[in-house]
């Protein structure tokens, strides 16, 4: 297991510097724990240009999993939405690859997009991330309202938070939208994803509890609820200070987070009628 913090970066395509930094940053975090397959038409992210016009993907690199698991298979593009400005991904993950570009077997997330809305060329913004064999988070541009972006990936558990060989589950979004879950197994028909998390907390400050924060975990569903994850938790605003990094205790195995800052927020699904612009989040961080 391993972290990365990188307090440079600047959440923009105006210069080739910009955009050539913040993509290696991506790389740089599958490859804490993942393998880059070796394939010939993947970009070289030290050429990457000013892209043109909007919409427009300059080249991708895929990664897989490294465990003795079913290998997973992520097709990362390199790009801008519907402004050139604007840094871009687009990722693509299944259980299989074919060279040339095209991931196969059971596709568990479509071709998706994560980007957010504005773009800032005079400040830099924190990013971070952590991985292993099995599991890949990160958080780009946290520092800066509307222009962050997360991803997660892990496998999913059994009753003791052990990886199982069944599926994988995927989390991602924006500043305060966007945000998806996903529960894909590996066999039978793959969910339609959820808008925001499904995720129990207190509402008690956490004086109430010797200022002991009760942990909220994310509960995959399913059909019935599952074991949670142990990539992402769930915290009020008042319970951590922003990018702090706390050690939560998940079935008597202590994991350390880091708070991805006030910014990153309604975490429940706002388009679903759940505002809860008072909740935060937290991302595995060792």
């Amino acid at each position: 297991m391993a972290n990365l913090f990188n307090n440079s970066l600047v959440a923009s395509n105006t210069t080739t510097v910009f955009i050539r930094a913040w993509a290696a940053f991506v790389h740089s975090a599958f490859m804490l724990g993942f393998v880059n397959v070796v394939d010939a038409s993947q970009v070289d992210l030290t050429t990457l240009i000013v892209p043109s016009p909007a919409g427009t993907s300059l080249g991708y690199k895929i990664y897989k999993t490294n465990d003795a698991l079913t290998p997973v298979y992520f097709k990362i593009e390199f790009g801008c939405p519907s402004s050139v400005s604007l840094p871009g991904l687009w990722i693509t993950i299944g259980t299989g690859y074919t060279l040339g570009g095209t991931i196969n077997g059971v596709v568990l997330l479509a071709r998706t997009l994560l980007v957010n809305s504005a773009y800032d060329i005079l400040t830099t913004h924190n990013c971070f991330a952590s991985g292993a064999s099995n599991r890949v988070c990160f958080a780009l541009f946290t520092s800066l309202n509307s222009m962050s972006f997360w991803f997660s990936f892990e496998r999913r558990k059994d009753t003791n938070l052990v990886d199982t060989d069944t599926g994988v589950l995927i989390d991602y979004g924006l500043s305060s939208s966007g945000h998806a879950s996903l529960c894909a197994p590996f066999l039978g028909i793959i969910p339609v994803k959820e808008t925001g998390f499904q995720f129990i907390l207190s509402t008690n400050n956490p004086a109430a509890y010797s200022n002991v924060v009760p942990q909220g975990l994310r509960i995959p569903c399913l059909g019935p609820s599952e074991p949670p994850g142990t990539n992402i938790a769930f915290c009020n605003s008042n319970d951590y200070g922003s990018f702090a990094e706390p050690v939560l205790t998940i079935n008597a195995t202590d994991i350390k987070f880091k708070h991805c800052g006030p910014y990153i927020n309604t975490l429940r699904g706002a388009s679903s009628g759940c505002v809860d612009a008072n909740t935060r989040l937290l991302l595995r961080y060792d």
